[in-house]
């Protein structure tokens, strides 16, 4: 790397306050900072008191502390960053926030147009407050504030809350949520030789009106004065505007003898604090994601909040936390109340809360993915502007990041690996448009389509239909080449979620009008209005194309099939890195609670899954096999029918309660998802259509024997007795033999699980990057 590259490793920071003065924002830079040795960074940030030196190094971190107000603070931040930018040629700039650095930012980004622009959401006010702040200089404020995010690079926000406000300000750059996380080396558990009949209540946060501390203070007052509960106290740490406020609200009330107001708390103390509580409590009117809670959770102890900004990403209610009600003090009280006297509730609930946060807010995770975002960025200053390269590409995708999918992977993939290979990227995610009304959002899609495709080369969609057609349309306007993904039959599916949304009623769904219908036969025969325009369109779409990429040799049977010439079509199977679990099989195990014969089955809860067949067949297999058991994870239409078949059959066979044997496991994260491979014996996969299917990849990967169907793609990744068995599908007499044969043959098992794990090589990142950029190229 030469000097000048060397110098585009470092970093320029805008920040409105930093150490001494911090909250959750300046807290996760000086967190992720110390983490990170191989960048250097600059900081500027406002001279709060004239005691502190105007330069001293923190951490990583070099602090350049400006005199000024806090409203010429973008102005005088924006010539101090001119004048090192100079000296140390930035190939990064970063905004703490949408505030006063974020204006900062800006203008130094409309100057120096080249460099590269981060801007990191973690505002916890309601989200009209900064329009509120600028009272009748809105007029001429607003359109500026909006800039900060439509000129962003790319956006990194701490919660899917925070990620949709970045999108209806009209942010058009990637965008990656990254939360705040905990230190998890200073957690301190709550301490068991703690003797005293009182319940600790606590809360730990500024002392503003959005934290909702008055709503905590009515809540404990209703419990002290009217349920005469005198085993409680509440201890509130923390100081802010509306200290005096809230004291004398608990004069008033009468609880001031029971509410202790600590003030300002160092951090590392606040964790003694919360090693001696019982409860957390924060009920919140608004909130980013509320790092409060987490840190809370990580210290063991059952937390109470509202459903606001960011916080239902981490707070399952019944699960890692309870939810209460805005503003309701009542309902609030009565959540106390429940935790108090449920102690196994508690205990289950601060249980897996502490789990969550070990697992996914440790700040070593969260710095190694801002440090993998920061190494991107900087990889593309290195290498140029989109505009600078020879080849340029605009991806069309239906979804990405945030969001979850096969098609948001493949796509933040190619934007991340494709200007590594000489070729720049650009993304346009349908997420901008979805919140119009249907027919609106694919006019103005294809309008935007029109506007960044003048620079591009290629025009490359994810889908055939609802990105396809309008990428399409502008790609033949502009006279630009057209490159089509196909993942599955679009009309088909649509169908098919028809027909799974249609009614509870299992006996619409076994009429003949509503019967599976299998891929292969939807090809070959004639279906309602709505079903054949959509097919119409995908074919239109998919035969204007210069090339396809489908996933299997599968597929590219299927797009044969519209009519597509074959020379077009090129199977470029998708890109698996093997994930790793370091726990064991017996670790996990034990973790989940799971015992005896695990069979695990996963996907959407919809017919054509089979997943009523594999609940009938347990009633067999757990006579064969008594301790076997089945979880079936994921969520769908037919969750209702499969409660109801579980409960029937428990009922109707005589002394066999197969509900102690089929658990419907719900909707979980994938790293659980995995935890549950791992630990199981058998996975089955009773699919009627599969076109690539990741959950075998990762079941293989995980070291569990796989039983699926030959069906779709299927048969292009597990070969017959050789990585796995198959099946026909919903035979249930060949499922149950198999299942019972290998259940009790584990040579077997481990001797087709150790050729899985080698075949899941097969599908590596490289590989598929590369057959990619020659197709592109």
């Amino acid at each position: 790397m030469d000097f000048y590259e060397e110098r585009k490793k470092r970093v320029l920071i805008f920040s409105l306050a930093y150490i001494p003065f911090v909250s959750g924002a300046e807290l996760a830079v000086k967190e992720i900072t110390d983490r990170i040795n191989d960048l250097e960074f600059d900081l500027v940030t406002l001279r709060f008191d004239k005691k502190l030196p105007k330069f001293e190094k923190v951490g990583n971190v070099n602090i350049y502390r400006i005199n000024s107000s806090k409203s010429l603070f973008p102005f005088r931040a924006f010539f101090k960053a001119k004048k090192l930018h100079k000296k140390n040629s930035y190939g990064v700039i970063w905004s703490i926030m949408a505030n006063r650095a974020g204006f900062a930012t800006l203008f130094f980004k409309l100057w120096n147009p080249k460099v590269k622009y981060l801007l990191t959401i973690q505002e916890g006010d309601a989200l009209d407050y900064p329009e509120k702040r600028m009272g009748f200089l809105k007029i001429f404020l607003k359109p500026v504030f909006r800039k900060i995010f439509t000129k962003a690079d790319h956006i990194q926000a701490i919660s899917n809350y925070l990620a949709d406000w970045a999108r209806k300000m009209g942010a058009k750059a990637p965008i990656e949520v990254v939360p705040n996380g905990v230190d998890i080396e200073k957690l301190k558990t709550k301490n068991k030789e703690l003797k005293t009949n009182d319940k600790i209540i606590i809360t730990t946060s500024r002392l503003v009106y959005k934290n909702g501390v008055d709503i905590l203070i009515r809540s404990v007052a209703e419990l002290y004065v009217q349920h005469r509960m005198s085993n409680i106290k509440v201890q509130i740490l923390g100081a802010g505007s509306e200290e005096k406020k809230l004291k004398d609200l608990a004069r008033e009330l009468k609880v001031d003898d029971i509410v202790q107001f600590l003030g300002h708390i160092e951090p590392e103390k606040v964790y003694d604090y919360l090693a001696e509580a019982d409860i957390f409590v924060r009920p919140s009117r608004s909130e980013g994601l509320g790092s409060s809670f987490l840190e809370a959770m990580g210290a063991g102890l059952p937390i109470i909040a509202t459903p606001v900004g960011g916080i239902p990403d981490f707070l399952k209610d019944g699960i890692t936390g309870l939810f209460c009600e805005v503003d309701d003090p009542q309902d609030l009280a009565e959540k106390i109340k429940l935790l108090m006297a449920d102690e196994t509730l508690a205990k289950r609930i601060a249980e897996n809360g502490r789990q969550l946060v070990l697992e996914k807010y440790d700040w070593n995770n969260i710095a190694k993915q801002m440090q993998n975002l920061l190494s991107h960025i900087i990889a593309i200053a290195n290498i140029g502007d989109s505009e600078n390269f020879k080849l340029k590409i605009l991806i069309c995708t239906g979804i990405y990041p945030p969001d979850i999918g096969g098609p948001a992977t493949y796509s933040k993939l190619l934007f991340e690996e494709l200007p590594k290979r000489g070729i720049g990227a650009r993304v346009l995610n349908f997420g901008e448009v979805r919140r119009l009304l249907k027919i609106i959002r694919h006019i103005v899609y294809f309008l935007k389509t029109l506007k960044r495709g003048i620079k591009a080369d290629i025009i490359f969609a994810q889908d055939p239909v609802s990105v396809g057609l309008p990428a399409m349309l502008a790609a033949k306007i502009l006279c630009k080449k057209f490159i089509l993904k196909v993942v599955g039959d679009y009309a088909w599916e649509q169908f098919q979620n028809k027909i799974s949304n249609l009614s509870a009623d299992r006996q619409d769904l076994k009429s003949k009008k509503f019967k599976f219908i299998t891929l292969e036969e939807f090809q070959t025969k004639k279906f309602d209005f709505k079903t054949e325009m959509r097919r119409k369109i995908q074919k239109y779409v998919a035969r204007n194309a210069i090339k396809i990429i489908v996933p299997s040799n599968y597929l590219k049977k299927i797009v044969l099939q519209w009519g597509v010439d074959e020379y077009k079509i090129k199977v470029i199977y998708n890109a698996f890195d093997a994930p790793v679990l370091e726990e064991t099989k017996e670790e996990l195990r034990k973790k989940l609670n799971l015992s005896g014969t695990i069979l695990i089955s996963a996907g959407r809860l919809v017919p054509w899954k089979g997943f009523d067949a594999l609940i009938e067949i347990m009633t067999e297999i757990i006579k064969e096999i008594p301790d076997a058991k089945l979880y079936i994870i994921g969520s769908g239409p037919e969750e209702k029918n499969l409660k109801s078949k579980i409960s029937n059959l428990s009922a109707g066979e005589a002394g066999l309660k197969i509900n102690e044997n089929v658990f419907l496991a719900g909707q979980i994260s994938h790293d659980d998802v995995l935890k549950y491979f791992k630990a199981g014996d058998i996975f089955v996969l009773n699919t009627g259509y599969e076109g690539f299917s990741h959950f075998l990849l990762e079941a293989m990967a995980m070291e569990i024997l796989v039983v699926t169907t030959n069906v779709g793609g299927n048969v292009e990744l597990i070969e017959n007795a050789k990585e796995g068995i198959l099946v026909d599908y919903n035979n249930k007499e060949e499922l149950k033999k198999r299942i019972i044969e290998l259940a009790k043959n584990e040579p077997q098992r481990y001797e087709l699980t150790e050729k899985a794990k080698i075949k899941v090589t097969e599908f590596n990142k490289q590989k598929m990057l590369e057959e990619t950029v020659k197709i592109l190229k």
